[in-house]
Formats: C-alpha cells, structure tokens, sequence
C-alpha cells in the first residue's frame, strides 16, 4: 500500500496539484532563486520564475552561470530542467528534495518496501539516513543552546 503525500513547489511552497507534473530544476535556479526549498517544482512557478537568456548581450554567459545538462543547449529557462514527471517519480529520483518538499513518509514506506530493486532502496535509504542524522543533530544544536 502507498503512502499519501503532497509535497510543496521549491519556488512558491503552495503544494503541487496531484494531477499536474513535477519538474526537477538544475543548480542554475537554485543559483538564481537561492530561497528554493529544494528541487521539485510545480509548473506554474517554472513559467512565471523562468528567464528567456542566459547571456550577455556580448554572447557570454552570466557571470556564476551554472551550465545546464550536457545533453541541453544552454539558452534559458528551459534548458536548466533535469526532468519532468510524476509526484512518486521525481521524489523518488530526487529523495533530498523529496525529503524536503513533503514526502519523507512515503520515501520511508518505498525504501522499506518488499521487492524494490535494492539499488534503489540503498539510494533512497542513503538520503533518509542524512536526513536523520541532519536534523538530529540540529535537535541537539536547538537543545543546547
């Protein structure tokens, strides 16, 4: 059985509608938007937040541009998406962000989850467990202070 989850835009922080697609944004949004909460974001942020050039009217990039993806033409917005899917999908191929954005219990229920591909349950695990450590040790930080 699936655990229900919602998670948050990176962007916005509204919850991303279930029936619309989540899409993965790159390290040259978080460079231009460093508030992000993680990765995953909802469609309307990327269309209202996206830009239309990534360089100079000299031609060159931005200065702190992050290139996008080797297999993108690095132009705007649009070239700087790891990818588009599904809420599971991407949480599951992005844990740190699903972490974040909302779905730790459901990460948790897959990781644990009978017949997973082990590989992919060590990953999903890995993330969990940075997680955990993270924010225990942030507990003990608030709790001697």
């Amino acid at each position: 059985m699936s655990v229900a989850f919602r998670i948050s835009c990176c962007l916005c922080r509204k919850n991303i509608p279930l029936a619309g697609d989540v899409i993965a944004l790159d390290a040259e949004w978080q460079r231009r938007y460093p508030d992000m909460r993680g990765t995953l974001a909802c469609e309307r942020c990327v269309i209202d937040y996206g830009w239309n050039c990534c360089t100079t009217t000299q031609g060159a990039f931005v200065d702190g541009h992050i290139a996008a993806p080797e297999d993108q033409v690095d132009v705007d917005s649009w070239s700087h998406h790891l990818e588009r899917g599904t809420h599971r999908a991407l949480v599951q191929c992005h844990p740190r962000s699903g972490l974040l954005q909302g779905a730790e219990a459901y990460l948790r229920s897959i990781a644990d989850r009978k017949g997973i591909d082990p590989g992919h349950a060590a990953m999903l695990r890995t993330a969990i467990q940075e997680w955990d450590e993270q924010h225990s040790s942030t507990a003990t930080l608030a709790v001697t202070s």
